[in-house]
């Protein structure tokens, strides 16, 4: 990356991991993408490797749940701290972000709605 464009990379991807809140877990990939950057996971843990210090990096794990931190063991009590699951080194089950098992949100039965239902029949 070119020095606008990386100072724009590095501003938009700490800007994301800042906004994370406690007990959300997100992939590098969530991150990349969320900052205008999709396909750039790698880039997102070389960001963190470098000044992940300084911003909650222990809620930033592998597509699959996978904690990949040099210090698996620290990442896995900073998010059983937040009300994480992690069992044999993955996220099991998370609060909020993309481990979490929320229900999706109920949708209308017709796509333009129930109103536009019920005038067609």
């Amino acid at each position: 990356m070119r020095g606008d464009d990386s100072a724009a990379f590095t501003r938009r991807v700490t800007a994301v991991i800042v906004a994370l809140g406690e007990g959300e877990v997100v992939s590098y990939g969530d991150i990349a993408h969320d900052a205008g950057y999709p396909g750039r996971a790698r880039a997102v843990g070389a960001l963190l490797a470098q000044q992940g210090d300084d911003l909650p990096w222990w809620r930033v794990v592998r597509g699959d749940g996978r904690l990949v931190a040099p210090n698996v063991a620290a990442q896995a009590a900073a998010l059983r701290a937040e009300g994480v699951t992690v069992r044999g080194g993955r996220v099991a089950l998370a609060p909020r972000g993309r481990f979490s098992r929320r229900p999706a949100p109920s949708r209308p039965a017709h796509p333009a709605g129930p109103e536009t239902a019920q005038r067609a029949t």
